[in-house]
């Protein structure tokens, strides 16, 4: 079996704790055949919610760090070069400036946060309703950025769920279906994708991202492009849960995992 994981962070993203060297190699030695670096480039602060025009400044560090790696693991694991580019609809002439970079092999579009609000991670949730309405806006935000299209994958769909869960509002995307089926079919009209995220397998939040019924419904609109990536910011959680996600795309109907390269997807049978 030939084992992906495409959403990784280093020491260039503000979050993470390892090299890209270490990162990857710890990936190698897990057995990981395909790696995808995708350090953070977020459009908004994620405690303000406001824009920071200077979120790509780390890209000349991410370029040496990552042909160190390429070199001294040469023959060990296949490294590839990618972004997750957060909240790329808030502000889309520097977004698709930044997605238009030579080298890169790949973009996850993910959403952390809605306009003029901080991060998930940083919100005081009020009630089950409060929770409500920030996840419709957090899904009519999404169309936005399936029209704008400076990305490959949509990340971790869902990942609202593991904040909300921590205040004691155990919501997910269930009553949602109806609008995710119509941003399902927009997206893959536009040849796009979205990731399978294993971290809310061992967060605890108790399920992936998005959860089993939501890839379903993105599989049943005709989904065929999606990449396993574990979002990992340590060499701990490297290849985390992978497997588990191959199960359950295959449970979900799904008969490839995706990769890319050169912005290109690449199918590989499960």
């Amino acid at each position: 079996m030939i084992l992906t994981d495409f959403h990784t962070h280093s020491r260039c993203s503000v979050d993470g704790t390892a090299s890209i060297y270490d990162m990857a190699n710890a990936a190698a030695q897990k057995g990981i055949s395909i790696m995808c670096i995708t350090d953070h480039v977020d459009i908004d602060n994620f405690e303000t919610g406001k824009k920071q025009h200077d979120c790509f400044a780390h890209w000349e560090k991410m370029l040496r760090e990552y042909a160190e790696a390429k070199d001294r693991l040469k023959g060990q694991i296949d490294l590839r070069l990618g972004i997750e580019l957060g909240e790329a609809s808030h502000n889309p002439e520097d977004s698709l400036m930044i997605s238009q970079t030579n080298g890169l092999d790949f973009i996850i579009g993910s959403m952390h946060n809605v306009k003029d609000t901080p991060d998930f991670c940083c919100i005081d949730y009020k009630s089950q309703q409060h929770c409500g309405e920030l996840i419709e806006k957090y899904i009519e935000e999404h169309f936005e950025l399936v029209r704008l299209g400076c990305f490959d994958v949509l990340g971790h769909i869902g990942y609202t769920r593991r904040y909300m869960k921590r205040s004691g509002f155990d919501i997910g995307l269930a009553g949602f279906e109806d609008r995710l089926g119509e941003l399902f079919r927009l997206l893959c009209e536009s040849g796009k994708g979205i990731e399978l995220n294993t971290s809310g397998i061992r967060d605890g939040t108790g399920t992936a991202f998005p959860e089993k019924g939501i890839l379903k419904l993105y599989h049943e609109a005709g989904g065929e492009i999606i990449t396993v990536g574990s979002d990992s910011h340590r060499t701990a959680d490297v290849g985390a849960n992978i497997a588990d996600g191959y199960e359950l795309l295959r449970e979900a109907g799904f008969r490839y995992v995706t990769v890319f390269r050169d912005r290109k997807p690449e199918f590989i049978k499960l």
